[in-house]
């Protein structure tokens, strides 16, 4: 039902953010921020490719 897939969905932006972190490659992008226009973050913190 509802609630079994907000709570995959939540636990998979839980993930999501946690590997982040822990990649180097995905690092890299976010310190060089400025210099890139194909990725974004969000209020999460979480990396996006594109809009």
């Amino acid at each position: 039902g509802y609630w079994a897939s907000l709570r995959v969905e939540l636990d998979l932006i839980s993930r999501i953010k946690e590997t982040q972190k822990e990649d180097s490659e995905i690092c890299t992008i976010v310190e060089n921020l400025d210099k890139q226009v194909e990725f974004h973050l969000d209020d999460d913190n979480v990396l996006w490719q594109g809009t």
